[in-house]
């Protein structure tokens, strides 16, 4: 028994030694800078920002307005998934044209579609390296107050930030992202994935992504607020180590 329980604490500085290095700094939306006191306040959770002209969201349970509360805020009641902080942003919310495009009538990355999508980004530790294995996860739930759910939800590493000047969905192609339609409402779901990167990608930017695929659900009947909103929390991305 006692050279058992040698073996065991050999092994434990080894394990330490080859485990994964974390490359998204404050994945868990937890540093601050000040208080969150209204929407759209996602730059306050420190080293993300917004990508486009559609404004993200940081929920606190020390906010000062309980639109951005935690449990309770303007979308629902959610528990973080860790710490007491969480994102959140609308995956998906229709303008009324969405038959149009699943008619073929109207492609949803034409100039004139208006359908609105917001998207999260953080500049990671360190560039990826060409060839390297990458796992890339994070925790989203649908808010209780969604009345829609969408698929294609995801993460895309990119080689350098993202900025648009428009509140539409990004045309990127998400290395990682959800195949199916994210309907559980008030439940944290893994968004879980591994790619190997092409060198040199240094962004990863969260939201819809409907080149991988894309497809939109009503989960009420009667009214409908048209809209798929998502909280976000334990973003991680790190290199597989084998």
């Amino acid at each position: 028994m006692r050279t058992l329980l040698l073996a065991v604490a050999a092994l434990v500085p080894m394990f330490h030694a080859v485990r994964a290095q974390e490359l998204v700094p404050n994945g868990g939306f937890e540093q601050v800078k000040g208080k969150v006191t209204a929407p759209d306040q996602i730059g306050r959770a420190v080293g993300w920002e917004a990508v486009t002209l559609g404004y993200a969201d940081l929920f606190s349970r020390d906010a000062s307005d309980p639109d951005v509360g935690v449990s309770a805020n303007q979308y629902g009641a959610m528990e973080p998934a860790e710490g007491d902080r969480y994102a959140g942003l609308f995956a998906w919310k229709d303008d009324g044209r969405f038959d149009a495009y699943q008619e073929g009538r109207q492609d949803p990355f034409a100039p004139g579609w208006n359908v609105y999508a917001e998207y999260i980004q953080v500049e990671l530790v360190r560039a990826l390296e060409a060839g390297e294995t990458v796992r890339v996860r994070f925790r989203a739930a649908l808010a209780p107050l969604s009345d829609r759910a969408v698929s294609g939800l995801g993460a895309y590493c990119s080689p350098v930030a993202l900025h648009g000047d428009h509140r539409r969905f990004l045309q990127e192609k998400a290395q990682v992202a959800s195949a199916t339609v994210m309907d559980r409402r008030g439940a944290w779901v893994e968004v879980d994935g591994t790619f190997e990167a092409d060198g040199g990608e240094r962004y990863l930017i969260i939201g819809t992504f409907p080149y991988v695929g894309f497809d939109a659900t009503r989960i009420v009947e009667g009214p409908d607020n048209k809209f798929a909103y998502y909280y976000i929390d334990a973003v991680s991305v790190e290199p597989v180590i084998n």
